[in-house]
């Protein structure tokens, strides 16, 4: 394991830079106000100088208030190299040689050959939510880490190369949900994005504190560290970290202006989401809103339906909003959605062939969060365990046979909603059951089952 413990192994640089100066205690209550308001935080602490530095500044800033959420420290053992258990072992413990409770967590499993890096990524968030998802749900929890100014200029730059839009351009936000399609209420926070790297190494060193040196910082198979030893040249010309940080914020502020223009458009298309079952909004005011603004409702709309986590592909979504707009378009699929114009109307609904709808069971008194669209719950109160999966071709077949739902629901939308079974025999079916044409029907069950749309 690779340290850099004090002065003495890496020069302090010119202490007159301000990107080479210690944090200061008076600038902590800024820097963490976010956070503030969180009950508890788990900090993600690799080992690294910067995530070291969020653990050692937190810890400080928690003594400067008496009324400072929980903080505790988790790490992840990818696994991929020789040492790395040893090394989250140390991480545990030099968290809990600082006060605070610490949780080593693991990706087991076989590891992929390729997209190495990008899979540990998706794995430590995975494994991150769910260790918040296991502490009190009544408790406001974020995951809080270390990403700096530095990641904010190599994210903006990678994003550059791949022609991304404005959403891309804009970098990391400084919080957002950690995963909103679970429904667990975890927040991801970036407190340290105004910060360079420097400042978080020169923090350390005036602590005395170590950290680890992860040999793949500088391994140029990856297009991170390949980012990064670019950004020297690029510094020369002026182009440096701050800079392109501050483009970064700049973007996200014309990227919030826009998201208000779209909240706007949709109350001029007159935007239903028919409590999950499809969205439909009007074809005029869509179409002759500007185009930035059209391509980002579309989107929008097909991430609330769709089965899709990434972030739809910029060039799918222009095509399909040129279709839309054109004569005779009567329907098309993008992100696990189906998007089709009924005459003056857009419809946005769930796909349900490509992907399987899930099926779960829930005990009584238990919920969860089906198809990422829907908390579904059974009360305690319930006649034991019941099955949530779509209700299908086959339910809304029955469903017809007592009920007059066609005229309020397409059968297609109504098929990929969720239903409550028992031993193949339908139960419940919450948002049919809200259909003025449901009227009297599942008067018991209505107390013990729900689902509600969470998109």
């Amino acid at each position: 394991m690779a340290a850099a413990d004090d002065r003495t192994t890496r020069s302090p640089g010119d202490p007159s830079r301000t990107d080479e100066l210690e944090v200061q205690d008076h600038e902590l209550q800024p820097l963490f106000a976010p956070l503030a308001h969180f009950q508890t935080l788990i900090l993600a602490v690799s080992g690294g100088a910067d995530s070291l530095a969020l653990m050692h500044l937190a810890h400080r800033w928690a003594g400067q208030n008496p009324d400072a959420p929980h903080i505790c420290v988790a790490t992840v053992d990818h696994g991929l190299r020789d040492g790395s258990r040893d090394e989250a072992e140390w991480v545990v413990a030099e968290a809990r040689a600082t006060g605070l409770d610490a949780t080593l967590l693991s990706w087991d499993g076989a590891k992929p050959l390729t997209g190495v890096q990008d899979a540990a990524r998706s794995a430590r968030y995975r494994l991150l939510e769910q260790f918040a998802g296991s502490l009190s749900a009544a408790e406001e929890r974020a995951v809080v880490t270390a990403h700096t100014e530095d990641d904010q200029a190599e994210t903006l730059l990678m994003r550059l190369g791949r022609g991304s839009g404005l959403d891309g351009l804009a970098g990391m936000p400084a919080s957002r949900p950690l995963d909103a399609a679970s429904g667990q209420g975890v927040a991801l926070v970036r407190p340290l994005l105004g910060l360079s790297g420097a400042r978080l190494r020169a923090t350390l060193r005036a602590a005395g504190r170590n950290w680890i040196e992860d040999p793949s910082n500088e391994a140029d198979r990856f297009e991170r560290v390949r980012v990064r030893h670019a950004r020297e040249a690029l510094a020369d010309i002026g182009i440096d970290n701050d800079k392109l940080a501050l483009s970064a914020r700049r973007l996200a502020r014309a990227r919030d202006a826009l998201e208000a223009y779209v909240d706007d458009l949709e109350a001029a298309a007159r935007l239903d989401l028919h409590q999950g079952a499809y969205a439909s909004l009007a074809f005029v005011p869509w179409q002759a809103a500007p185009e930035e603004t059209r391509l980002r409702l579309l989107g929008r709309l097909i991430g609330r339906f769709g089965a899709q986590v990434e972030p739809l592909n910029l060039a799918q979504l222009e095509a399909l909003a040129a279709r839309i707009a054109a004569d005779g378009f009567d329907g098309a699929t993008l992100g696990g959605a189906i998007v089709a114009r009924n005459g003056t109307e857009i419809r946005v609904q769930r796909e349900p062939g490509r992907t399987p709808l899930p099926m779960l069971t829930l005990l009584p008194g238990a919920s969860a969060v089906w198809d990422q669209r829907f908390r579904v719950a059974s009360q305690l109160a319930s006649p034991g365990p019941v099955d949530v999966g779509p209700l299908g071709s086959q339910g809304v077949a029955l469903l017809r046979q007592q009920l007059d739902i066609g005229g309020f629901l397409p059968a297609r939308a109504a098929a990929t909603l969720p239903a409550f079974w028992r031993e193949g025999e339908l139960v419940f079916a919450p948002v049919i059951a809200d259909l003025p044409a449901a009227k009297g029907l599942w008067s018991a069950e209505r107390g013990q089952y729900s689902a509600e749309f969470i998109r």
